[in-house]
């Protein structure tokens, strides 16, 4: 295997809206997607991202979500007075600052760990929206719950450090990239420790700046690690699932001799 270059096309939020939902399976027909992750607190997009994945046969993990819409759970100190998540900043803020209730943490995760069997899945792979697992101080809260539920794989999203200046001119995000990066970095060494394992490398962070195209995912390819790789993308955002079916991708996908993964994943993981 260490010889092979393994891909495995990941779409992020799956059960986000309709038209994610259909973007995502587009992506997984024409191109090559090889399994998504479940947003599971958006109500009806949810129930047919689900409906969608079981009839197709995508694989799915739980896309766990405490940055937008509503909690499963009473979760007080996971929301504003809205009654919504906070936005990442504003959540990692609260962590660092000891205004997130641990307890309020673990009850949102069983509850959407329970919403997501109930639709039908097990669980085994598990990441979150905009990375929120990997802040300081959240995955040890979350780990037994995990656990105790099954897990078997956890996301640790990171970029080689060399290429961060790809993601200029919006310094913002480029720190934001190498901070997420740094702390995946320190969750995929302390992973052993809580019992579960990780995809060995990663990528998709990057292709997204400053915009998503069929350059950067060619250039991506050439790149990438032997062994097996986890690309995340995100073929709801704009243009992404036009980029993903292009036929030059899939092409150049076929010619260098990477295997892409689909429902074959579970033999690799």
């Amino acid at each position: 295997m260490r010889k092979n270059k393994f891909l495995f096309f990941n779409a992020d939020d799956l059960g986000y809206s309709f038209k994610t939902n259909e973007r995502i399976l587009a992506a997984f027909l024409k191109g090559p997607v090889g399994g998504s992750s479940l947003i599971v607190n958006m109500g009806k997009s949810t129930a047919s991202g689900a409906m969608i994945a079981i009839e197709e046969g995508i694989p799915v993990g739980l896309h766990f979500n405490v940055n937008e819409g509503a909690p499963l759970s009473g979760a007080p100190s996971l929301v504003g007075k809205n009654g919504k998540f906070f936005p990442p900043p504003t959540f990692l803020y609260r962590m660092r600052q000891g205004f997130i209730d641990p307890q309020d943490l673990k009850e949102e995760c069983r509850a959407q760990i329970e919403e997501f069997i109930s639709l039908g899945f097990s669980p085994f792979r598990f990441d979150s929206h905009n990375h929120s697992h990997v802040f300081p101080g959240v995955f040890p809260i979350i780990a037994p719950i995990l656990k105790e539920y099954g897990f078997k794989v956890v996301r640790t999203p990171r970029e080689r450090k060399g290429n961060f200046f790809r993601a200029l001119p919006r310094v913002g995000r480029a720190l934001e990239i190498l901070f997420l990066s740094l702390w995946g970095d320190s969750l995929k060494r302390n992973l052993p420790k809580f019992g579960f394992k990780t995809i060995p490398h990663f990528s998709g962070m990057l292709e997204q700046e400053p915009y998503f195209s069929k350059e950067r995912i060619l250039r991506m390819l050439k790149r990438l690690n032997f062994g097996l790789t986890e690309i995340m993308v995100h073929p709801g955002h704009k243009g992404e699932m036009e980029v993903l079916i292009d036929e030059e991708i899939n092409r150049a996908i076929h010619s260098e001799n990477f295997r892409v993964l689909k429902q074959e994943i579970l033999e690799f993981l």
